[in-house]
């Protein structure tokens, strides 16, 4: 598990709560944050023990499979690979090739993004056909979203790879196609249309904000309203 999205320590705790060895990488600072959010945060394991979700040795053997290191090199030896971070290409793209680097060559490689598409983040790799995209909810340890993206020349293996390990997260995978033209995979697409109708319902007058948030919620059930959730039409 790889990256500096803020969604690290919380895709670590449930793949190791699943049964796997993990080792989370960071850089230090982030690394003491990261240890800390995984047994004491808000949905850590302390918290999910307390309620019920996990058993006191489940917390415990969740704990003794998740390492924390400011070291890659043992990605050597991973079968899988969880590469998280919130931006964009130019950013995505070198850490990718770095971490492609240093993997075994039938490692399967995957991708934690809100919607930049497969074939652009795979360009530089030498094995693009290994990586999949996988995309969480938030949070990782109770959001059951598993948005599996595969490209063109993505393996059926790889993909299925990625599929059992989300399904023995508890989540729910469901294999999409890339579309190399568009940001957002389903989910961000759907929710970034939402949100720009809504905008365009306050800049007409016909509501405000927190009216327009509210009405949905209301009439759908919605945890959250489009103009709450910060996502914006791209």
């Amino acid at each position: 598990m790889l990256g500096a999205g803020a969604a690290c320590a919380g895709i670590a705790q449930v793949i190791a709560t699943a049964g796997y060895r993990v080792t989370l990488c960071e850089e230090r600072e982030r690394l003491e944050a990261a240890r800390a959010e995984v047994d004491g945060g808000r949905f850590g394991l302390l918290a999910a023990a307390d309620a019920g979700r996990i058993s006191s040795d489940e917390r415990t053997q969740a704990l003794e499979r998740l390492h924390f290191s400011e070291d890659p090199d043992g990605a050597a030896i991973a079968d899988l690979a969880v590469v998280s971070n919130p931006g964009g290409p130019e950013t995505l793209v070198p850490l990718l090739v770095e971490v492609e680097r240093q993997l075994a060559t039938s490692a399967v490689l995957a991708v934690d993004s809100p919607g930049e598409p497969l074939a652009a983040l795979g360009a530089g790799l030498r094995r693009p056909e290994r990586l999949v995209g996988w995309h969480w909810g938030w949070p990782a340890q109770l959001n059951k979203l598993a948005e599996i993206v595969a490209a063109a020349d993505t393996t059926e293996s790889a993909v299925e790879v990625v599929v059992r390990v989300a399904r023995r997260t508890g989540k729910n995978p469901i294999v999409i196609a890339d579309a190399p033209e568009s940001w957002g995979y389903v989910t961000n697409r759907v929710l970034s249309a939402l949100h720009s109708e809504a905008a365009r319902l306050v800049a007409e007058g016909v509501a405000g904000p927190g009216e327009v948030d509210r009405l949905l919620i209301d009439a759908f059930g919605w945890p959250a309203g489009p103009l709450g959730r910060g996502i914006e039409a791209r």
